[in-house]
């Protein structure tokens, strides 16, 4: 009775070595993966797309301007249902800037859960990491990767 859930980025040529042993993929970030996902997938996988809301270069995710267009072309995919939003904040940044990236996107989950579309009813919000989770659950992650507090792995 495990859940698993896959919270890494996937590459697209990974995707059939993975899919069919997951139920939630934490980092959906293009179409073609999406694409991918459904025609590997023998059920329907549970996907957070990724936004990326600090805009950093050096992170995965799609740009907020790009949910809709990217939800519009994901509708084509019956295996894929978008479950909700992931982001990270960078590293470097101060608890108010990242209390800010969470909220921007808990605002951004609220506007595409209201969409009432079947395959994105994007009730969740994935976000937090062991030095931010705090923040993230004040902001309303009810998802969080803690792995590094849990197995006491120093991060710079």
């Amino acid at each position: 009775d495990i859940v698993w859930h896959l919270i890494g980025t996937l590459q697209t040529r990974k995707v059939k070595d993975v899919i069919n042993d997951i139920d939630y993929f934490h980092a959906l970030d293009r179409i073609k993966l999406a694409k991918e996902i459904d025609k590997r997938a023998d059920k329907v996988i549970k996907c957070f797309l990724q936004v990326n809301v600090s805009g950093e270069e050096s992170k995965h995710g799609i740009a907020p301007t790009e949910i809709d267009a990217f939800l519009e072309a994901v509708a084509e995919f019956p295996k894929v249902k978008i479950v909700g939003l992931m982001t990270m904040a960078p590293i470097d940044a101060s608890e108010e800037e990242i209390h800010g990236y969470f909220a921007n996107l808990r605002q951004l989950r609220d506007q595409v859960q209201a969409m009432g579309k079947d395959f994105a009813p994007c009730q969740h919000l994935s976000m937090g990491m062991s030095g931010d989770y705090p923040i993230a659950v004040a902001e309303g992650a009810d998802f969080v990767r803690v792995g590094s507090a849990i197995f006491n792995i120093e991060t710079e």
